[in-house]
């Protein structure tokens, strides 16, 4: 599909969730239409616990990003149902966070079966693990190969390693030290101020935790702990971001090139797939459409500058975001604290292909 065809999508779905939210707010928040009977309820509910998880699906998540996050839309629909709809008619639906509590119980007791099959086979996957680990300590690229020859195109298996692998890297990584014994490896993230920007985001949902969870405790309990939940999840996926970010050069060997950015996003590039590297002489900002065709490799920074690096392919090569999600790019652009001697060796390797 091209991009053109693609943006559309998120228009459609901009515009159809802006008319659900707003026709009903001013059904219950305005006196256009009059007392609003008890059974108008029923119909709010259905629009944002069925209807917006269903086009959030179809038009946005189908294809492109784990079934997992329907569950966090049917819970922001529950919010915005709670916030719009007035509690003389909502008290009626007394029962409705339990049911949406279950169901997320079910989710997790789906995940917690993955768990349990990746278990069993437990002793194999360390085995795989370790061989590859005793060649290169790159946890998260390690972990993902040995349990793609287990558990291949199984996608709640990949959603459930990558958030093992997060808490890993967000909990118990602190001492670990790199260890590279096959290839060349290059930092991206000395010269940055990208722990700055994680530190920064940690320290403002921290704060913002502590008084939206007061503020929303006086409302719901529910949504005020999922949402304290949710601020737990995010600090732990930035702490995850600053170890992965230490312990995950760039990596080229004679056969390739392997570009894992934190923990976010990686690109496994054999170098017979490179058409040409060359120093970036473009403009300083990308616009829409190239980004849907460049794999950045660079960190946040406070400052973003010009990428020192571009590499353009032969076509285009997959590159893997958080989950397993699957993306495409037919060039590359990147920084590295040493851009002489990755230029140097890229284009040594480059040449003897």
């Amino acid at each position: 599909m091209t991009n053109a065809l693609k943006r559309p999508k998120w228009l459609v779905f901009g515009v159809l969730l802006s008319m659900i939210l707003f026709s009903n707010y001013i059904l219950y928040r305005t006196t256009l239409f009059g007392p609003v009977p008890d059974g108008a309820a029923v119909g709010s509910l259905f629009d944002l616990l069925v209807v917006v998880p269903l086009l959030t699906y179809f038009l946005i998540l189908r294809k492109r990003y784990s079934l997992k996050y329907v569950g966090a839309v049917i819970l922001a629909g529950y919010a915005a149902a709670y916030f719009i709809i007035p509690s003389s008619h909502f008290s009626q639906f007394a029962f409705l966070p339990y049911v949406i509590v279950v169901s997320e119980a079910i989710f997790i007791g789906l995940e917690l079966f993955i768990a349990y099959k990746i278990l069993t086979k437990l002793p194999v996957l360390l085995k795989e693990y370790r061989r590859l680990n005793g060649i290169n300590s790159l946890f998260l690229f390690n972990v993902k190969k040995a349990a793609e020859s287990h558990f291949p195109n199984n996608r709640l298996g990949t959603v459930l390693i990558t958030e093992l692998v997060m808490f890993k890297y967000a909990l118990f990584s602190w001492k670990k030290k790199l260890s590279i014994k096959n290839g060349d490896c290059f930092t991206y993230h000395q010269k940055t101020s990208v722990n700055a920007v994680y530190i920064m985001l940690i320290h403002a949902i921290a704060i913002e935790s502590i008084g939206l969870h007061y503020w929303l405790h006086s409302w719901n309990a529910i949504v005020a702990y999922l949402i304290l939940l949710a601020n737990i999840y995010g600090i732990l996926y930035f702490l995850a971001e600053i170890n992965a970010t230490r312990l995950t050069p760039f990596v080229l060997s004679d056969s390739h090139l392997l570009l894992q950015t934190g923990f976010s996003k990686s690109m496994y590039l054999p170098l017979e797939d490179i058409k040409e590297i060359s120093y970036y002489d473009g403009p300083e900002k990308f616009s829409r459409q190239e980004m849907n065709e460049i794999f950045d490799a660079r960190v946040p920074d406070l400052i973003q500058e010009k990428p020192l690096f571009e590499i353009v392919l032969k076509g285009p090569a997959e590159y893997e975001l958080m989950y397993g999600i699957k993306r495409k790019a037919s060039r590359i652009v990147l920084n590295v604290d040493e851009p002489e001697k990755f230029f140097q060796e890229v284009s040594n390797k480059f040449a003897q292909k």
